[in-house]
Formats: structure tokens, sequence, C-alpha cells
């Protein structure tokens, strides 16, 4: 029996999605990841949904979906609709063992896989699968996602992701020419003593003036920062600052301080009243903070296209048109996830057996203010569509002293209905204008209740 000792972090949150892993044993050599011969470059599309970057993978014939996360060192894989189909070579059953974990989790580690990403092949790949059905990034994206890549992919190529376009060019370091760019700030990324995860620094305005920081570069989170407190550097939680809920871990839920910092600066790029997250102490026990003083999400690199050069062991940024958009953060007050599929019914006014009529309502003066189709009340529609609870009430906010409770399937939402919704834009609507007034109907034990409340700022 193998037992791999991760110290293994995993947050899962509304908007973002981070897994911190920190591997303690020597990974088995792979071949990597190749061209075909003869090519030197290729473009692949993505989908960008909650800040993140979800690329299409083939493994051993099967199309899967994988978060490109820079913060994870390893591939792993988590979930799989068709797995019958999902072949994994020479798998063997391991276990891991995670934070505060009294019992390793099962997994199993598959070597010799075929991975391939657009044109982009590896032979001889390790994955790594894990039975915890805690850890599925799928409720909290409303597709499906069976995966994270990081390192494994990013150290064979030089990858310009560009946010905007939702496309990577992926080249070949041997035969890649960086193109001249005044408006760019170019940097390192640290990857030394053999770590698969960089660092960047950046700077961080706190009462007392600038400080440097260290930041994981981390785009598989879809915050913008998550900052870890350090009083002998002058990295304190603002006073200006809400509890809250911050996501699932691995081993339970985490949570912290959310709060909005005045500045914040990558080379001469200013960014400001930008959202940040401090977690309590507690749940952040296995990661140095020597050389790390926090975390650098998709909220903030999304704002930039990126040339990420692991071969050469530097970055580039280029701020894009998402550069000046406002930071937002969750002003319901609860935090929502995909939780299956429910039978929706409705009429079916083409195909009633009497003919559809048009009624129209109008008020005292004459004045249209609606109007009503009528069909046989007998003909129905029935189908499945995407369900939605609330998993988290914030107290005290505006959700939680309107009535809304953990939970809560969704119906509708200001007279649409909930199904008629992607998850992203559903939380959308939460991150939006103060004020912004809500109308929700849920279910609760069979009963269907309608709710309102209005966005509130916290901060």
């Amino acid at each position: 029996m193998e037992i791999l000792c991760l110290d293994f972090c995993h947050f899962l949150k509304v908007r973002a999605l981070i897994l911190f892993l920190f591997v303690s044993f020597a990974f088995n050599a792979q071949e990597g990841f190749k061209l075909p011969d003869g090519i030197t470059s290729d473009k692949l599309n993505f989908k960008l949904a909650n800040n993140l970057i979800i690329i299409p993978v083939e493994l051993n014939g099967v199309e899967l979906s994988f978060i490109l996360d820079t913060g994870v060192g390893s591939t792993i894989l988590f979930s799989v609709d068709n797995r019958e189909s999902l072949e994994l070579h020479n798998a063997t059953k391991i276990y891991l063992r995670g934070l505060g974990n009294d019992k390793p989790a099962e997994a199993i580690k598959s070597t010799n896989n075929i991975l391939r990403i657009g044109d982009a092949f590896s032979q001889n790949h390790t994955i790594y699968m894990i039975f915890d059905e805690s850890i599925n990034f799928s409720p909290l994206m409303g597709f499906p996602v069976h995966g994270i890549i990081g390192y494994d992919f990013f150290r064979d190529f030089i990858l310009d992701i560009n946010y905007t376009k939702k496309a990577i060019k992926i080249s070949d370091p041997k035969s890649y020419v960086y193109k001249k760019c005044k408006r760019c700030y170019q940097t390192d990324l640290d990857l030394s003593n053999g770590r698969r995860r960089p660092l960047v620094k950046a700077n961080y305005r706190t009462e007392e003036g600038l400080i440097d920081i260290n930041l994981l570069l981390d785009s598989g989170s879809s915050s913008a920062l998550w900052l870890f407190e350090n009083k002998e550097i002058n990295l304190v939680v603002p006073e200006s600052s809400f509890d809250d809920f911050l996501g699932k871990g691995f081993n339970g839920n985490i949570y912290g301080k959310n709060t909005k910092i005045k500045e914040f600066k990558i080379g001469d790029f200013q960014l400001k009243n930008v959202t940040a997250s401090f977690p309590d102490s507690l749940y952040i026990q296995g990661i140095s903070l020597k050389k790390r003083q926090g975390s650098l999400g998709g909220s903030i690199l999304k704002r930039f296209n990126l040339i990420v050069d692991y071969p050469n062991r530097k970055i580039s940024f280029k701020k894009n048109g998402y550069f000046s958009k406002p930071f937002f953060y969750n002003m319901s007050g609860i935090t929502i996830q995909h939780s299956g599929v429910r039978v929706s019914k409705d009429y079916n006014i083409r195909k009633g057996f009497s003919q559809p009529t048009l009624d129209f309502i109008s008020d005292e003066d004459g004045k249209i203010s609606s109007n009503i189709y009528r069909a046989d009340a007998s003909i129905f529609i029935y189908s499945l569509q995407p369900q939605y609870e609330i998993t988290e009430v914030r107290p005290e906010s505006p959700a939680d002293k309107a009535g809304l409770q953990k939970g809560d399937v969704i119906l509708e939402i200001n007279g649409v209905k909930a199904h008629n919704y992607t998850l992203s834009n559903l939380n959308d609507l939460f991150y939006s204008e103060e004020g912004k007034r809500i109308r929700i109907k849920i279910e609760r034990l069979g009963v269907q209740i309608k709710y309102v409340f209005y966005l509130r700022k916290v901060i």
C-alpha cells in the first residue's frame, strides 16, 4: 500500500476554486508534452467561467474538460461522467493524507496515459484520480469539470494567454521569439528549488505604505487576492472587513475575512479597490509563510493578456479590456451551487388542441400593460432542467435578514426561471450594483415561498 503525504488544502468558493497541492514525495519522471514533428505552435480556444480557464483535453481517447491552473503541480482527475469508457493505465491504489485528516483519502495513481491538449500530447502521463465526492468542481461551475492540470503542461511550452479572445497560443520554447512591447511588464517566475507552483512579486499598499509580497500565481482561483496575515511585515486584516464563508476545504468549510484594499501593483500596473480574502490562520497551517504571502487569482489575471514562460522562468503582463472593470463581491450573502436536475413543466402553446388566444390587459386609462397567451392546460412540455440550491447564507446579510436558508432550492429570480440562467450568470446578479432589488422564489420542504431583498455593501 502506498501512502502519499500531501499537505492538501482545497478551497471551493462560490466564484473561486482554489487548489493548493504540496507534494512531499518524488514525482515519477514523465516524457512531458510535445508538439508533432514539424509543428512549432498551436492555438487552443478556451471557455472563461468564473474567471477560470476551462480547456478541452483528451485522456486515453475520452474528451474531458480541465481547469488550467498554475497553482497545481500534478494532473488531478476529480470526476468523470462516462467513467465506464475511460481506461486508466497501470492504475494502483494509493492514499492521500491531507491537512487535519484522521483517515487518508483513497485515490488511484495511473501512469503511461495519453493526454492531448490541442495538437500537444503526452504519451507517458501520470494521473491522480481522487474518489472523494466532495472534491468536485462541477456543482460550483454549473457544467462538467473533470480535473485540473498545471505544471505538467506549462513546463514544456511558452503560453500566450489572451483572456479577451479566450485563446491560448502554445509555442515550442526553442522557436519562440518575443515581440517588443513597451506597454508590457515582464518579471521573474520563482520556480527555484524544484518548485512546481510559481511565485511572482507584487506590491500591496497598507496603512503604513507599500510592501513587497510574494504571491502564488494561481490561475485556478477565480478570486482576485488571497492574503495571509503576517504582522512581521505589516500584512494585517484591514478594519473595514467582514466575516464570511470563503469556500469548502478538503476537510470542511473555510472561513475568514473579506475586504477591499486601496491599492495593489504589479510592476507599474496599479489596481485600486481590489477585493481580497484573508483566510483564518487555522486553514493555512500547512503553508510556509516565509517566502509566500498569498495568491494572485483569476479576477486579477484576466485583466491582462499573459505570456507564461516556465522554461525561461518569466511572465509578461499586458493590460486588456477587463483592466478597468471594477471589483465586486457578493452583496447578497448567499452561496449557490448546481444540485442536480428537476422536472420542469411548461405550457406548449403551439401544440394545444385549441387555437391559442391573445388577451390584452389594460389599466384605467386604456393603456396596455401586459398580455397573456391561453392554451389547453392539458398540453405541457416536461423537461429536465438544472437545479440550483443555496449552500451557505452569511449571517446578517440581506438574504439572511429576508429569511432565506441553507438548502432552499431556487425556482425563480426576478421573474425568470432559475434554469434559464447559467450558474455564472446567476451569481453575477449578486455581484452587481448596490440597491439592486432581488425577487426570489424558492422551494423549502415542498413549499414554495417568495422573498424580496436588496443588495447591500458591507464595506
